[in-house]
């Protein structure tokens, strides 16, 4: 969509219009796609207070296409400390998008985060992706594993792999 802006062109004072997408005028991020053919996934420390301890889950940037998105919930994060509280230079993530297990869970089954997969499971997660029409993107995660640019410093993210859905 586009809104017109009337200017001067600078010569003789005549009046123009252009096109600028409405998002940029308002000044409005673009939207996040509904799911996504190529997302992130990362390993990310998780507070589990049912248990008293923390995990490493698996976690993932934008819904997915395909079956991958069956695995997908929307959590509440835990805050890791009491110490760490957010700001507006530090945001931290209260909640996103975790991978359930592909185990299932053996108590709580979604109370209390028993059912999230954690980094262990990560390769039956690239088994489970194969069989299921997902490639795994090498050279996008070797690009940012062997960069500067670091995601969520703030909760302690790190990445474990870019896949595609290619069904």
């Amino acid at each position: 969509m586009y809104n017109f802006i009337n200017g001067m062109n600078g010569l003789n004072g005549k009046k123009r219009s252009r096109n600028i997408p409405t998002n940029l005028v308002r000044g409005t991020p673009p939207e996040k796609p509904s799911v996504a053919k190529t997302v992130a996934l990362f390993s990310q420390p998780y507070l589990d207070t049912y248990n008293k301890c923390y995990k490493n889950i698996v976690v993932i940037n934008l819904m997915p296409q395909g079956p991958l998105a069956d695995l997908v919930r929307f959590t509440n994060f835990p805050p890791l400390s009491e110490f760490k509280t957010p700001g507006p230079c530090s945001p931290l993530k209260q909640c996103g998008y975790a991978l359930m297990s592909l185990g299932g869970c053996n108590m709580g089954c979604g109370k209390f985060g028993e059912d999230l997969m954690v980094v262990d499971e990560v390769p039956d997660l690239i088994s489970y992706m194969a069989m299921n029409g997902y490639s795994v993107d090498t050279s996008i995660t070797k690009m940012f594993n062997t960069s500067e640019i670091r995601f969520d410093t703030n909760t302690g993210n790190k990445l474990i792999c870019f896949a595609t859905y290619n069904g």
